[in-house]
C-alpha cells in the first residue's frame, strides 16, 4: 500500500503502535465465554494512563471502551474518563519525570511487562516510534527524556543512539506527547494511512503500514530491569481496577476473599445499618406530626408496574407486588421508579431501604438513601455527595472505603427525588450519574422521580412505574391509620363509603396514599369529597387551621402570630411563591427567615408578625411544614404547589402575563408538579385571556410570517423521535413550550403518534438495538440482555456474529429535511396532511385560539352584555 510521506506522533498513534506490540490476545471463544486476558484495547490504555497518573480509577462501565476507540482513531483529545487536558496531573507527571526518574520508570516497567511483548516486538515498536517522528515535520529542537537516568536528548540524537533501552524510551514519548500534543485529532491522517478501509459494515480496520520496517539507522533495543522485586499486587496495579476479575490470575482467591469481605461488612459497617434504620424507621406525617411513628405501622406498599415489549409498539403489563430491592434487581440493575405527587415514592424508597437492611445478609448490598433535594452544583462530584450522605451515619471517615465498597459492587444506591433538584443543575447531576454508573456499574441503581419526560438522558435505567392504590390497598391504609380513636366511628362510617362508592368516584384522591389521608382529615367537617384538588386543598387546610384532641374533638387553633386562618393563609401562599420561584423545598433558620423578611403581606399588618412566632405556627399548629436535621420541610410538596397557585390567583390581571412567562421560562421544573394546573382551575378564564390567547396570538403570527405550518413544528416539535421493534427507551414527544403543553393537555387535543405510519428509512436512524446470546458470558452484560448495537463487544461478533437488529431509533429533524426538500419528498407529505396528528393538532390549537379571541369581543353596549 502507498503510505503518506509525513506522520505525526500524537497520543493516538503512539497507542495504536502499542497495541500492535501488545502481548497475544486469548482466542475470541475464550473471550466470549468470560475469559478475560486482561489485553483488550481499554486495559492497556488505562495501564498507560496509569503511568503518568497513578492514582487513575478506571471506571467499571463500558463507556470507556467508546472513549478508547475514538481516542486510537484520534476523534478524542480528552475527556471525563480520559483526563489528558488536566493540568495539575500533567504537570505532577512532569516534575515527577525530571525530578525523581525512577520512579515513573518503574511503572512503565509494569506497564510493558504486563502488556508489551517486549522480546518479540519491543525491537520493532522503537523503530517504529523513530520512524514516525523523523516523519513529523512538526517536531524540530524538542526534548525527549528517553535515557535510563532520565537524561533529555533531542531528535537527532535518539536517531543516532545505537542503544535504546526500551521502557525509558517509551516514558519519554509518553511525556512528550502529554505536555506537547494536547490536540490528539492531529494524528487522524496517520491513523487512516495505517489502516485497511474495512470492506464490510462494522468490521474492525486492519493495521497494514510498513512503519518501522525501513528504519535503517542500526539500533540495539534492550530491555531493562527495575532495582527490587515487583509484587503481583504491583502488575495489578497496572491492569485495570475493575470489578471484573481474572479467574485465572494468581489473585483470585485473594480479590474472592474481599468481596467475600465486603459482603459481610466490619462492625463499623454493620453500626451504620443500625444507624440508618434507627434514622428512617421513624416519621412524622401529615396525620402523625406530633411524634414520630413507626414506619411500618401505616405503611403500604403500592405495586410497581413494567411493561415488557411483545411486538410492534405493544407491550404486556407485568405487576411486582410488594417490592423489595432483590425484586427490582431481577428487572435490571438500574431501577428509575416514577410516579406522580403524593404517591409514594419518597415512602418506597424508604421501604426498600429498610427491607435491605433487615435482608441484608441475604441481598448483601450495603443501602446508601441519597436525597436528592440537597443536591447542588457546589459538589466536586456526585462520589462527594454520596460520600456525605454515608459518612452521616456512621459509614467511614474516609472517601476510599466508599470507592472501595463501591468498586467492588456492594452498594445500593437509592437517589430519592430526582424531580427536586434545582432545574440548573440537573444537567450537571445527570452527567455526574452518567460517568459515576459507568465507574461503578455493578452497584445496584434506584432513583425515583415524578414523570418527566421520556429519561431518555438516563438510558440505561429501567423505568418502572408506581402504582396508584388498589381498592383493596386504600382500604388497608385507612384500616392502619390511627384516627380519631376517641370518635372510631368517624373512620369506620369514612371506610364504608370508601368500599361501597368514594373509591369509585374519587379515584383522583382514593388511588394516592396523600390525598387518601387528607380525605379522611377532612372528612369529619365536610363529610363530602370535592372533585377540584384546589378545592380539596383549601379544605384540607381548613382541616389543619383545627386542632384535633382525643377528648375534645376539633376547635379552633390559636396562632402565636395571632392571625386569622385566612391572613395565615396569605401569609403562607406568599411564602410558598416565592420559595417555589427559587425551587427552595427545605429552610434553615436563617433562609426561613430570609424568605418570611420579603413578605409584603407583612406590610398589611397592624400588629408585628416575627418569623419565629410565623414558623412555630407552621410547624406546630397548622402542621404544614415539619422540621428535622437542622431544616424545615414541607409536609408535602403539593401544600407548596398548592399554595403558590393560591397566590398567583389573586393578583392583578396585568400580572398574570407575566406568571405565564414564569411557568414558560422554567418549563423543565414545572412539568412534573400541578401548580399551573390548579391555577388554571381556579381562574380558567383569566387564564385564557390574559395567558393563553396572547400566547397563541404571537405563535401563528410568527407562523403566518414566516413557513406557517413548518415554522410551528421548527418551534414547538424541532425533532420527532419514535422507535420500531424493542428498544430500551421510552419516548413522548412533549412540545417545546410549557404553555402550550398546558393548552393541548387541558383542551384534550394533544397529538398521538403513531410510530408504524412514520418512515423507517435509513437516513432517519440514530440507533440499533440487539440481544446478546442467551450463552455470552461477561461481567459487564447479563445474559440475554438488550444493549445499543454500537455497544456490541468486538469479540462477541468473532464468537457469535452480527447479532440480530429487533429494534430501531429514529430521529426526523425538521430543519435538517427543509433544507433539502427534494431528499424527503414522501416525509415531508406525510408530516403536512391534514391527518397526521400534529397536523390535525395544529389546526385544533388555531381554532381554540379563534374562539378565545371571539370570546373577548363584547356584543351589544347593555350592562350585563360585560359581564360574560
Amino acid at each position: 500500500m502507498l503510505e503518506n510521506k509525513e506522520y505525526t506522533l500524537c497520543g493516538g498513534t503512539f497507542f495504536t503502535l502499542l497495541l500492535q506490540a501488545r502481548k497475544q490476545r486469548t482466542a475470541a471463544r475464550k473471550n466470549a465465554v468470560g475469559e478475560k486476558d486482561g489485553l483488550n484495547d481499554s486495559e492497556v490504555l488505562e495501564g498507560l494512563i496509569r503511568v503518568a497518573f497513578p492514582d487513575y480509577i478506571s471506571p467499571a462501565g463500558r463507556s470507556i471502551r467508546t472513549h478508547t476507540s475514538s481516542y486510537k482513531a484520534c476523534r478524542l483529545s480528552a475527556n471525563e474518563y480520559l483526563p489528558f487536558d488536566k493540568e495539575e496531573l500533567i504537570h505532577t507527571f512532569d516534575r515527577e519525570i525530571k525530578k525523581t526518574f525512577s520512579s515513573p520508570l518503574q511503572r512503565m516497567c509494569q506497564f510493558s511487562s504486563s502488556f508489551i511483548d517486549e522480546k518479540n516486538m519491543g525491537s520493532w515498536l522503537v523503530r517504529a516510534i523513530l520512524d514516525t517522528i523523523s516523519r513529523d515535520p512538526s517536531i524540530t529542537d524538542e526534548i525527549f527524556y528517553v535515557d535510563q537516568n532520565g537524561h533529555p536528548m533531542d531528535k537527532n540524537h535518539m536517531f543516532t543512539a545505537q542503544n535504546i533501552d526500551l521502557q525509558p524510551f517509551l516514558l519519554g514519548i509518553w511525556h512528550f506527547i502529554l505536555l506537547n500534543r494536547a490536540d490528539n485529532t492531529v494524528g487522524a491522517t496517520t491513523i487512516e494511512s495505517w489502516h485497511d478501509r474495512p470492506t464490510v459494515k462494522r468490521a474492525r480496520r486492519k493495521f497494514n503500514s510498513e512503519v518501522g520496517k525501513n528504519w535503517d539507522n542500526n539500533v540495539s533495543v534492550h530491555i531493562i530491569q527495575v532495582d527490587g522485586s515487583v509484587s503481583d499486587n504491583q502488575k495489578d496495579s497496572i491492569r485495570s481496577r475493575k470489578v471484573l476479575v481474572d479467574k485465572r490470575s494468581s489473585n483470585f482467591e485473594l480479590d474472592w476473599a474481599v468481596r467475600r469481605k465486603m459482603r459481610s461488612p466490619q462492625d463499623e459497617y454493620r453500626a451504620y445499618l443500625k444507624n440508618t434504620r434507627e434514622k428512617y424507621n421513624k416519621l412524622k406525617t401529615l396525620l402523625y406530626n406530633d411524634a414520630p411513628v413507626e414506619f411500618y405501622n401505616f405503611y403500604i406498599c403500592n405495586n410497581i408496574e413494567q411493561r415488557i415489549y411483545i411486538k410492534k409498539n405493544r407491550y404486556q403489563t407485568k405487576i411486582i407486588e410488594n417490592s423489595t430491592a432483590q425484586l427490582l434487581h431481577e428487572c435490571s440493575n438500574f431501577i428509575l421508579i416514577s410516579g406522580t405527587g403524593g404517591l409514594g415514592k419518597s415512602m418506597m424508597m424508604r421501604h426498600l431501604l429498610l427491607d435491605s437492611i433487615e435482608h441484608f445478609d441475604e441481598f448483601g448490598k450495603i443501602p446508601i438513601f441519597i436525597p436528592l433535594k440537597d443536591y447542588s452544583d457546589s459538589y466536586d462530584s456526585l462520589l462527594d455527595y454520596i460520600f456525605e450522605k454515608f459518612e452521616g451515619l456512621g459509614g467511614s471517615k474516609k472517601l476510599n472505603d466508599l470507592s472501595k465498597l463501591l468498586s467492588h459492587g456492594s452498594c445500593l444506591l437509592l437517589f430519592d427525588g430526582l424531580d427536586e433538584i434545582k432545574s440548573d443543575c440537573r444537567k450537571k447531576f445527570e452527567h455526574d450519574l452518567e460517568f459515576f454508573a459507568d465507574k461503578y456499574t455493578d452497584n445496584m441503581f434506584v432513583i425515583s422521580s415524578r414523570p418527566a419526560g421520556a429519561f431518555i438522558s438516563l438510558h440505561r435505567f429501567t423505568v418502572l412505574n408506581l402504582c396508584p392504590f388498589t381498592k383493596e390497598q386504600a382500604l388497608s391504609l385507612i384500616d392502619k391509620l390511627d384516627f380519631r380513636p376517641d370518635e372510631p366511628a368517624i373512620k369506620a362510617n369514612f371506610r364504608n363509603e370508601l368500599d361501597n362508592t368514594l373509591f369509585r368516584t374519587h379515584m383522583e384522591f382514593t388511588e394516592n396514599p396523600l390525598l387518601l389521608t387528607i380525605m379522611l382529615m377532612t372528612y369529619e367537617q365536610f363529610a363530602e369529597i370535592p372533585s377540584k384538588m384546589h378545592i380539596f386543598y383549601r379544605e384540607a387546610y381548613i382541616t389543619l387551621s383545627q386542632k384535633h384532641d382525643a377528648s375534645k374533638g376539633a376547635y379552633k387553633r390559636v396562632l402565636k402570630t395571632g392571625l386569622t386562618a385566612d391572613r395565615f393563609a396569605d401569609y403562607f401562599a406568599e411564602f410558598c411563591a416565592r420559595s417555589y420561584r427559587d425551587e427552595k423545598f427545605e429552610f434553615t433558620d436563617l433562609l426561613f427567615d430570609q424568605y418570611f423578611n420579603s413578605l409584603h403581606e407583612r406590610t398589611k399588618e397592624q400588629h408585628r408578625v416575627t418569623a419565629s412566632d410565623f414558623r412555630d405556627d407552621i410547624v406546630e399548629n397548622m402542621c404544614l411544614m415539619f422540621y428535622e436535621n437542622g431544616k424545615y420541610h414541607f409536609t408535602h410538596r403539593s401544600f407548596q404547589e398548592y399554595f403558590c397557585a393560591l397566590y398567583f390567583s389573586k393578583q392583578k390581571d396585568k400580572t398574570l402575563k407575566a406568571i405565564g412567562d414564569f411557568f414558560e421560562n422554567k418549563n423543565r421544573r414545572h412539568y412534573s408538579d400541578q401548580t399551573f394546573n390548579m391555577l388554571y382551575d381556579m381562574i380558567p378564564e383569566k387564564i385564557e385571556e390574559y395567558i393563553f390567547s396572547p400566547f397563541l396570538q404571537s405563535l401563528f403570527e410568527m407562523c403566518d410570517a414566516e413557513n406557517g405550518y413548518w415554522t410551528f413544528l421548527e418551534k414547538l416539535y424541532p425533532t420527532l423521535s419514535y422507535e420500531s421493534g424493542e428498544t430500551n427507551l421510552l419516548i413522548d414527544n412533549e412540545p417545546n413550550s410549557f404553555i402550550y403543553n398546558a393548552i393541548i393537555r387541558i383542551q384534550d387535543i394533544a397529538a398521538t403518534l403513531d410510530f408504524d405510519e412514520l418512515p423507517q428509512e435509513d437516513e432517519y436512524l440514530l440507533d440499533e438495538w440487539v440481544y446478546l446470546d442467551s450463552d455470552y458470558k461477561s461481567p459487564e452484560f447479563e445474559s440475554g440482555t438488550l444493549i445499543n448495537k454500537d455497544d456490541v463487544p468486538w469479540e462477541y461478533e468473532e464468537y457469535f456474529g452480527e447479532p440480530e437488529v429487533i429494534g430501531r431509533y429514529y430521529e426526523i429533524d425538521i430543519e435538517a429535511i427543509l433544507r433539502k426538500p427534494e431528499k424527503h419528498e414522501d416525509t415531508i407529505h406525510l408530516l403536512e396532511s391534514d391527518d397526521f396528528p400534529i397536523r390535525a393538532e395544529f389546526l385544533a390549537v388555531r381554532a381554540y385560539m379563534q374562539e378565545l379571541i371571539d370570546k373577548e369581543q363584547t356584543i351589544g353596549d347593555d350592562l350585563f352584555d360585560l359581564f360574560q
